[in-house]
């Protein structure tokens, strides 16, 4: 038995950008003309988290203010050219406007320019080093860039310098995400929610967490709670969704999903979701629609491709299930699930090598993918290679010892070099996994035959019957287990 993986489109944190920066982005008002700043957030919004000692001596003149608060509305617009241009002639003017540095790295992140991002951060950290709001963003920009340890670093030191900075916590918890600590990570948003019981992005994230942990009731009630507070919340929608679907309920995943649609109608990691729960349901043309118009939306979504490769493969097109997983892996040549599941069209069309190959990279890309060390087992027995069959079906088992499929390739293995007492030792085992797995009890049978056991022989052969009985397509394969069980029991 084959398994071929597809791929979730879970939403972290697209939307903490818009978290961190709207506490970042800082409008300067005329009122604050002259005046020094202040430790007090509710006194003067225009310096929250800053420190009067650094700066006491500061006054902006109306031309800034003018110039800064203009960056700050295309900001606000989404027009982040037109916000950096402002920020720019803002520093020409004053050279010492921490803010407008700030608020300047905080755009160069939105358009993905984490360099340009962090550079501006350390100019705002250097003209005030008590910038919370300065260390959170350079955190933020080092978590989007994958380096989580000078993240945290940073992050902590916004959390010294301001102990109810919520998004700073926020933050902190994406990054031990990204480094695999999912309690540190809850731990953290726990910390924002009791800061900011509003912060919607902190229960979406913490859900994803309780949803990697395997607790997917508390994870929907995060989702739920994301929603209430903001039900506009597409990626919300998207993760609850994948909760639903993970846990059988395709009819919910997939209105949610709708509801992810109906609020972004380009959000592609939705239509990538809502084509899964097609699949699963088999509803192929559904969910090949849906994972092309993804990948119309973004032609870089690997996982896209790959799911799409699946519904192809199920419906016998190897050809193009072959072509989308050659993009995925094109697109991202770590994707695991896409070199496994080439391998198993490659094989289904009797290139073994090519499966191999395959396999073999799947597994140099994640060295605990059980699957793909069953597979390549297969492909090793299908070549006549027992001993490294049996060598891979070992380690599938290493790493999984509920794996049915393993016990019965291996089962397969030894009974082919005539070890048929251990060939039925782990046909069994793949039976008491899976009772209703007739490969097992047909192999099962042939060794029973082999050592002269003709009655256990037929009983493996009638429980194939119990297990294929109303299947459609197995009329031939009743008739043939039919007749040997016929002949069996008239020995």
């Amino acid at each position: 038995m084959k398994k071929v993986c597809m791929s979730l489109c879970f939403i972290t944190v697209v939307c903490l950008l818009g978290v961190y920066l709207s506490s970042c982005a800082k409008d300067i008002n005329s009122s604050s003309l002259n005046s020094t700043y202040s430790s007090d957030v509710d006194n003067n919004p225009v310096v929250s988290g800053s420190n009067s000692s650094t700066s006491a001596n500061n006054t902006y003149s109306s031309d800034v203010v003018e110039i800064f608060n203009r960056g700050l509305a295309y900001y606000e617009k989404g027009d982040y050219e037109n916000a950096i241009a402002e920020y720019n002639r803002a520093i020409e003017i004053n050279p010492k406007l921490a803010e407008a540095y700030l608020n300047r790295g905080a755009a160069y992140v939105l358009m993905v320019d984490n360099e340009r991002a962090i550079a501006d951060l350390n100019r705002a950290i250097e003209i005030n080093p008590k910038l919370a709001e300065a260390y959170n963003g350079r955190g933020f920009a080092y978590g989007a860039i994958g380096d989580y340890e000078r993240a945290i670093a940073d992050l902590n030191r916004a959390i010294e310098i301001n102990p109810k900075l919520a998004v700073a916590y926020f933050n902190r918890g994406n990054a031990y995400d990204g480094l695999g600590d999912k309690e540190r990570a809850i731990a953290d948003y726990n910390r924002a929610l009791e800061i900011n019981p509003k912060l919607a992005d902190a229960y979406n994230n913490r859900g994803l967490a309780y949803f990697h942990l395997g607790d997917k009731e508390r994870a929907i009630a995060d989702y739920n709670r994301a929603i209430e507070i903001n039900p506009k919340y597409a990626e919300a929608y998207n993760n609850r969704g994948a909760a639903y679907s993970d846990m059988g309920d395709k009819e919910r995943a997939i209105a949610d999903y709708n509801r992810a649609l109906e609020i972004n109608p380009k959000y592609a990691e939705a239509y990538n979701n809502r084509g899964n729960a097609y699949y699963k349901m088999g509803d192929n043309e559904r969910a090949i629609a849906d994972y092309t118009r993804a990948i119309e939306i973004n032609p870089k979504l690997a996982l896209a491709y790959n799911n799409r490769g699946n519904a192809y493969y199920k419906m016998g097109d190897k050809e193009r299930a072959i072509a989308d997983y050659t993009r995925a892996i094109e697109i991202n040549p770590k994707l695991a699930d896409a070199y496994y599941n080439r391998g198993l069209a490659y094989s289904d069309m009797g290139d073994k090598e090519r499966a191999i190959a395959d396999y073999t990279r799947a597994i140099e890309i994640n060295p605990k993918y059980a699957e793909a060390y069953t597979n390549r087992g297969n492909a090793y027995s299908d070549m006549g290679d027992n001993e490294r069959a049996i060598a891979d079906y070992n380690r599938a088992l290493e790493i999984n010892s509920k794996l049915a499929e393993a016990y019965n390739g291996r089962g397969a293995a030894y009974g082919t070099i005539g070890d048929y007492e251990r060939a039925i030792a782990d046909f069994n085992r793949a039976i008491e996994i899976n009772p209703k797995y007739a490969l097992a009890y047909f192999g099962k049978g042939l060794a029973c035959e082999k050592l002269g056991r003709f009655q256990e022989a037929v009983e493996a052969y009638k429980n194939i019957l119990s297990c294929i009985s109303g299947t459609p397509g197995m009329g031939n394969i009743i008739e043939v287990v039919k007749q040997r069980i016929k002949e069996l029991e008239g020995k």
